[in-house]
């Protein structure tokens, strides 16, 4: 059972609401890696949707993120770069660069700096000032992590990635120091989590997951201090089927609704209902995905 850490008269107008928002989603960005693109997806239906490119990177890019001012900042790994597009005006600028890898990004409490998960290599975390690009190392080698994908702060104010594809780990924003770990499942190859994000509706965060337990979302609870539990009574796993296959980036509305893309597919998976409630096929690459402002 999916858990709602609401009182029950909220839970009823908060599930109103998000079945509400699941027959009229949000309109989404997403970054296109194999089609080296950013573009705007509206929902039609259910199944269908009208794709607009905005921009041809030139190159692949990962994850994106959409600041305050609506502009979208996403990352390009062989690059090193990270950069922000402005839909307003159509520019798009280098805030970042030398950061090789550079791939899922969270802008911090305050939108002053940003977070980089550098994937390999090994996988570190560099924070980014995006008024002068300069950027420190957070989580540096000496952690020894093998990859960090997913990285992403709760209402708290704690800090979360997904290292080593299988395990959520704590960091401590200001040393860079691993706090606290939750493994997923037992490593294999690249199994287990990838995108990760905070989702207020649930006050927990979920992980996009194609692991040897299976392909789907991942629930992980917490508490003001970090991790509700670190052994598996910590995080609910709900599986979603092959037609959600090759989960990647993720992004909470915060009225019940993640907002996925699948690489092929970008779908919306209705907390309440259990259920994926929109599978818009052809939206080759899809990775990272951002909320379009004033949409939801």
């Amino acid at each position: 059972m999916i858990r709602i850490r609401r009182p029950f008269v909220l839970i009823l107008i908060s599930l109103a609401a998000s079945l509400s928002i699941a027959q009229q989603p949000a309109q989404v960005y997403t970054s296109n890696e194999g089609q080296n693109t950013i573009t705007q997806l509206q929902f039609t239906s259910s199944t269908t949707g009208i794709l607009t490119v905005l921009y041809n990177i030139g190159a692949s890019p990962d994850d994106m993120v959409v600041n305050s001012q609506g502009q979208l900042i996403y990352t390009v790994p062989k690059a090193g770069t990270v950069n922000l597009y402005d839909p307003s005006t159509g520019i798009n600028s280098v805030i970042a660069s030398g950061i090789m890898e550079a791939r899922d990004i969270c802008i911090e409490p305050g939108g002053q700096t940003l977070l980089i998960a550098k994937y390999d290599g090994p996988g570190e975390v560099v924070r980014v000032n995006i008024s002068t690009g300069q950027w420190t190392p957070l989580v540096g080698k000496s952690a020894k992590l093998q990859t960090i994908d997913g990285i992403a702060y709760d209402e708290y104010g704690n800090l979360y990635a997904v290292a080593n594809h299988n395990t959520i780990i704590q960091i401590n924003p200001t040393t860079g120091a691993i706090i606290a770990t939750l493994v997923l499942e037992p490593h294999h190859n690249v199994n287990g989590g990838d995108g990760l994000t905070w989702d207020s509706y649930t006050q927990s965060l979920w992980t996009t997951h194609d692991g040897t337990t299976g392909i789907g979302l991942v629930q992980i609870f917490v508490q003001s201090s970090g991790f509700a539990s670190t052994t598996s009574s910590g995080f609910t796993f709900y599986p979603t089927g092959k037609a959600a296959s090759n989960l990647d980036g993720i992004k909470s509305d915060g009225n019940g609704n993640l907002y996925i893309g699948a690489l092929w597919n970008v779908l919306v998976y209705n907390i309440p209902s259990n259920t994926v409630t929109y599978d818009v096929p052809k939206v080759r690459g899809a990775d990272g995905i951002g909320l379009v402002p004033g949409t939801y």
